[in-house]
């Protein structure tokens, strides 16, 4: 199967769905970072009543220039909806209270002087409804608060316990197996032969999905050996999406593809033609969603940023899911080979974008993931970029729009 377009696999991503995402009630105490299942609406003004954005005093602004007689105090969390204040009186307020009838603005504390504690003079000038908060200024009964594939963050959280609502329906979140692949690999924590390596994928792939709220979970290394790894892909159907990293590129022991087509996958694609991380394929098994990444820990984690979250995120339910970029200044020229998209890591500060050694380096290295912080893809007809680019951030942003994410 030839390499394919990283358009083309794009296109395919976002093509796939579940057939159904399960519905789930959760308290909102524990609801961040679910996804909404429907649109939910104010039914509740914010603010709920007319209230005072400062603690001060109450007044009609036709008092302004006079002696005014204080009549009261209201604070905040009491009631005043009998109160009113007719001409010369005023109430003092607290930051949030109610302000009674007949209110036109209120005046900070600092602004006045009092007199024999029974009347204030006001210093300066005010406009009509300063320092007010109106009812449903904020939100008004029948805005949408939030919407459908919407992840719930400590902002919407909050928004939605505004109307008095503590339980949400929110999607399932999606299971997902992370597996590696090879002879070669050992656990952290025994101890490795000149001859093997530790797994430094599935660490890396667990840690950035949990990172993003994901039921991920470490089930172990797939041996090179057919009968074994049918034996595994027959349990695939237990999640929704398998992420393997190894055993994808084309070479004597790489038994997965093969094993995966006796156990009846569908082989979406394999190859993607970009640098680093060709190696790199989706299939299908049943309702089982099947990523294999490169063995390279650099190409694993790229493939995974680039290509493998989006995509779960529309799996998910989410709105939100197509990378969004962000525009960079180039600190230095980027020289690339041309006929392949190629994925430059570096790092951004000021506005600027600095390509890590010049984008030169292998794709096994590691420490390039931790000492970067962002992401250009540079389109197949490109082989030099000298002033502005588009970048992706690791940890990135999604929008509900498909956005050109290639730098031409």
């Amino acid at each position: 199967m030839d390499p394919i377009s990283f358009e083309k696999a794009q296109d395919i991503h976002f093509s796939l769905n579940l057939p159904e995402l399960k519905i789930i009630q959760k308290s909102i105490y524990k609801a961040f970072g679910e996804i909404l299942v429907e649109d939910i609406f104010c039914k509740k003004s914010l603010p709920a009543f007319d209230n005072s954005a400062m603690d001060g005093y109450a007044l009609r602004l036709s008092d302004l220039k006079k002696d005014i007689k204080i009549k009261g105090r209201i604070l905040a969390g009491e009631n005043a909806l009998g109160l009113e204040i007719l001409d010369g009186e005023c109430m003092k307020v607290m930051t949030g209270a109610m302000i009674p009838k007949g209110t036109e603005v209120v005046v900070p504390f600092e602004n006045v002087q009092l007199k024999n504690d029974e009347y204030i003079e006001v210093l300066g000038d005010f406009k009509s409804n300063a320092n007010i908060r109106f009812k449903g200024e904020e939100k008004s009964i029948g805005e949408i608060l939030a919407k459908k594939g919407d992840r719930l963050t400590h902002g919407l959280i909050g928004l939605i316990a505004s109307q008095g609502i503590n339980n949400v329906e929110v999607y399932q979140k999606v299971k997902i197996a992370v597996y590696s692949s090879g002879d070669e690999i050992i656990e952290p924590g025994e101890n490795a032969q000149e001859h093997q390596i530790y797994n430094i994928n599935a660490v890396s792939i667990i840690a950035l999905l949990h990172s993003y709220g994901y039921d991920a979970q470490y089930l172990g290394v797939l041996k090179d050996d057919s009968d074994m790894l049918q034996k595994a892909i027959q349990t695939f159907h237990q999640h929704d999406i398998v992420i393997t990293s190894g055993g994808a590129s084309v070479g004597e022991a790489d038994f997965f593809e093969k094993a995966l087509k006796k156990c009846g996958a569908d082989i979406k694609y394999h190859g993607i033609n970009i640098k680093p991380g060709k190696a790199i394929m989706l299939g299908t098994l049943k309702q089982t969603f099947i990523c294999s990444l490169p063995g390279n820990p650099l190409s694993a984690i790229i493939n995974l940023n680039t290509m493998i979250l989006p995509m779960i995120q529309r799996l998910s339910g989410a709105n939100r899911f197509y990378p969004k970029p962000i525009f960079a200044k180039l600190k230095n020229p980027i020289r690339v080979k041309n006929g392949r998209v190629n994925m430059i890591l570096g790092r951004y500060s000021n506005g600027e974008f600095e390509a890590y050694k010049g984008g030169k380096y292998g794709s096994n290295a590691i420490s390039t993931i931790e000492e970067c912080d962002s992401i250009a893809i540079i389109g197949e007809k490109v082989s030099e970029i000298q002033e502005e680019l588009k970048i992706l951030p690791y940890v990135m942003e999604f929008s509900d729009t498909m956005l050109d994410i290639i730098n031409e």
